[in-house]
């Protein structure tokens, strides 16, 4: 009987042990995030073991490589449904339905700057029955050292510097009241008298002066005065006038906001003084003969009624709303004014206490039956009407912006007072 071959068979065999030796000697699997757009992505990994993970930059809970730029404002006209990331693309329609240009008026002699410079007014044309007349700060001078001319304590001429429109408007809280492009703005559809200061005399004089530094013109009654009379002619049938202004031109806002009670029976008037509820003056300084404020107390049918020399802002108040012209008051202040410290410091004033003072003016305006709103900021700021802080500005919960607007849609608001670090400013100093 033949003898089986067995060499196949011996041959398979040890192939097949050759192979499985070489399966068992094969390398591992590296395990690892295989995904290129995870931020631990591992190009060594030759299996996912599902341990990607990815940024979440702004913690929108989209991913970064999954956001969708855009804009997301539901309220801009180019809103973007599917964008997850605002680019800042956003379009919005006109936040005024009038022109936003101020254009400048030059007005004639004897108006005239401090140094004997022409004389302007802005204006901004809007609403035939809402205006604005603003009063434009910028310190005083009442002697040799107040007078310095360079670099004194007050402004002393007028061009296109005083053009009142922010270097930024769209999207932007630059400007407070005169951000025409911001939809927050309750001023935004008024028309708008804006009255330049470079008289050195708060708005209120018209006298000619010489001092060390040579001769100054304090014609502030005559400047504002034109002013008036554009804000007349331009506007016969203002229902609503608000008249208001900061530092130094908020001290005689309630003066003009009488002169339009009186000129304007039938109209609405408020008055809103920007930070000056602390002034005092005790008779250091005779301003009522430096700037003749004497004779122009006539026009307000208060002469030999008011004396510069010896008042309060709470005087200020008092005095026209004794009129009874109907008028609404309103203020603001920051509870450690630094430049109305400063100046109440010039006037040779004993040292005070300003917060304090603020709130005795407001008590005392109160006492005499006049119905005011008062809204004190922590800090030594000075003034909010101009600036960011009409939009931002929050005290103890209370928003600004939804106080004053109030106030001008006819409201007398509550008063808002800090009660606690008054002394802190916004960027956590003290004063």
């Amino acid at each position: 009987m033949a003898k089986a071959n067995n060499v196949p068979t011996i041959v398979l065999i040890v192939l097949s042990v050759l192979l499985s030796g070489c399966a068992g000697t094969s390398s591992e699997e590296i395990q690892g995030c295989m995904d290129e757009v995870a931020q631990n992505y591992d190009e060594a990994a030759t299996l996912d073991d599902d341990s990607c993970s990815y940024l979440d930059t702004d913690g929108d809970g989209v991913f970064d490589h999954l956001e969708v730029p855009g804009c997301v404002d539901e309220g801009a006209t180019n809103y973007d449904s599917s964008a997850t990331d605002d680019d800042g693309s956003c379009a919005y329609p006109p936040a005024s339905q009038y022109s936003t240009a101020w254009s400048e008026v030059g007005m004639d002699m004897p108006c005239q700057c401090s140094d004997g410079s022409n004389y302007s007014v802005w204006h901004r044309d809007a609403s035939q029955t809402h205006v604005v007349l603003y009063f434009q700060g910028g310190g005083a001078c009442w002697n040799d050292f107040t007078c310095v001319v360079p670099g004194g304590t007050y402004k002393t001429n007028t061009g296109e510097w005083d053009d009142p429109t922010p270097s930024t408007q769209e999207n932007s809280n630059a400007g407070g009241i005169f951000n025409f492009a911001n939809h927050d703005n309750p001023l935004v559809d008024y028309s708008f008298i804006f009255v330049p200061y470079c008289s050195g005399d708060i708005h209120v004089g018209n006298n000619n002066v010489t001092y060390e530094h040579g001769e100054v013109q304090h014609r502030g009654h005559l400047n504002a005065m034109s002013g008036f009379e554009l804000m007349k002619s331009m506007y016969p049938n203002a229902e609503e006038i608000f008249v208001t202004g900061s530092s130094a031109g908020s001290i005689p806002a309630t003066l003009y906001a009488m002169k339009s009670a009186m000129d304007y029976p039938d109209a609405s008037v408020s008055a809103f003084n920007d930070a000056t509820g602390g002034l005092v003056s005790l008779e250091t300084i005779d301003l009522d003969t430096l700037w003749s404020i004497n004779e122009t107390m006539s026009d307000f049918s208060l002469d030999g009624v008011v004396s510069f020399n010896n008042l309060s802002s709470a005087d200020l108040v008092i005095v026209p709303a004794m009129q009874n012209l109907g008028i609404k008051f309103a203020r603001y202040d920051n509870a450690y004014d630094n430049t109305m410290r400063y100046f109440n410091g010039l006037l040779d004033n004993p040292p005070f206490d300003y917060n304090e003072q603020i709130r005795i003016s407001e008590n005392e305006i109160e006492e005499a039956g006049v119905d005011i709103s008062g809204f004190i900021a922590p800090g030594d700021g000075h003034t909010i009407l101009g600036n960011s802080g009409f939009y931002e500005l929050e005290v103890e919960g209370h928003s600004f912006l939804e106080w004053f607007t109030s106030f001008v849609e006819g409201g007398q608001p509550e008063d808002v007072h800090c009660t606690d670090d008054c002394n802190l400013n916004p960027d956590g100093s003290t004063v």
